[in-house]
């Protein structure tokens, strides 16, 4: 099972059990038996009989808009969903010791990936981020109470980013901005973060979490909150490392931009290069002793969903994702 991407304006229709993607001079069948999930970053509308196909063969589907704004997901009924289990994932936000607990080591799974990110481009690029990676090290986000670990989790990102302009090629200078992003880097770390949500969430309802509840962030009445915990835990390893490939490598130009006047974002073209880049992380292969195999990407976030399953049931205690090198 596996994702498929559309970047395109068009509209996906049912013929008999096929699904197909339609657009002014194509139009391209879906492998919807092989589907897990759709994610759509463009204009397209669905008919209902396409509609009722996703819910019969359980395949989710996520839109985000061209401002890189996550808008809506179509869930199939999840049987996976277990009520005990919801319970139980209430009463651990519900309890302060038990959601401290949770959310600490999220953010120590995002510190240990982002020092992962500084120590890789410091040794094979001989940056001087030695200022920057003994910093990051005395963030301790161990704390009592939420307010104090988001303090920690903010700290880290903020001195993490300052190392951009020097890990970025041609980048003189970078302040993380949101809405609207001011310059290209942000756009594409913006587009990019919308995507790992989208396929947070995936994992998240396959695993039989609701993902309305969360731990690190607060639950939002606009989002589907844990998804912003699990995605937080692996920017630096899939988002930010496609941003540095596609930066230092050149393969993004000023010409996969629009400008609007109060923002940049990505072309169709730019689109189209991100998400294929993005498609080819999630499905990178790498070695993971805590399992003692490899995964990938994409099946390493699934664990992690079950790891927090598993720890609220009270079978493990959460640790999170570290990545390797």
């Amino acid at each position: 099972m596996y994702t498929y991407y559309i970047t395109q304006n068009g509209k996906l229709e049912r013929e008999s059990s096929t699904l197909y993607f339609i657009g002014e001079d194509f139009k391209r069948p879906l492998p919807a038996q092989n589907l897990s999930t759709l994610i759509i970053t463009s204009k397209v509308s669905i008919s209902s009989w396409a509609l009722d196909y996703f819910g019969k063969l359980g395949i989710l589907v996520h839109f985000i808009s061209e401002d890189y704004h996550y808008r809506s997901s179509i869930i199939p009924y999840n049987a996976s969903e277990i009520g005990k289990n919801v319970i139980m994932q209430v009463e651990h936000y519900l309890n302060n010791e038990k959601r401290t607990r949770i959310a600490s080591e999220m953010v120590n799974g995002i510190k240990y990936n982002i020092l992962r990110n500084l120590k890789y481009y410091n040794k094979k690029e001989e940056l001087d981020l030695d200022e920057f990676i003994l910093k990051i090290k005395e963030y301790d986000p161990i704390r009592d109470e939420i307010t104090q670990i988001l303090g920690v989790e903010g700290n880290i990102w903020n001195t993490y980013y300052k190392t951009f302009p020097k890990i970025l090629k041609g980048v003189n200078s970078f302040e993380r901005k949101y809405h609207p992003p001011p310059d290209p880097i942000n756009a594409l770390i913006s587009f990019g973060n919308s995507m790992l949500y989208a396929t947070a969430l995936t994992t998240i309802v396959i695993a039989g979490l609701n993902p309305s509840v969360s731990f690190l962030h607060e639950p939002s009445e606009r989002s589907f909150s844990l998804a912003l915990d699990l995605a937080d835990i692996f920017k630096p390893v899939i988002v930010d490392r496609i941003v540095f490939t596609l930066v230092n490598n050149r393969m993004i130009k000023d010409t996969d931009f629009t400008s609007t006047g109060e923002g940049f974002y990505l072309n169709d073209y730019g689109r189209k290069l991100f998400v294929e880049q993005y498609r080819d992380k999630i499905e990178t292969v790498i070695k993971v002793p805590e399992h003692n195999k490899y995964m990938s990407y994409q099946s390493i976030l699934q664990t992690e969903a079950y790891k927090i399953l598993n720890h609220i049931k009270g079978n493990n205690i959460y640790k999170s994702f570290r990545a390797y090198d």
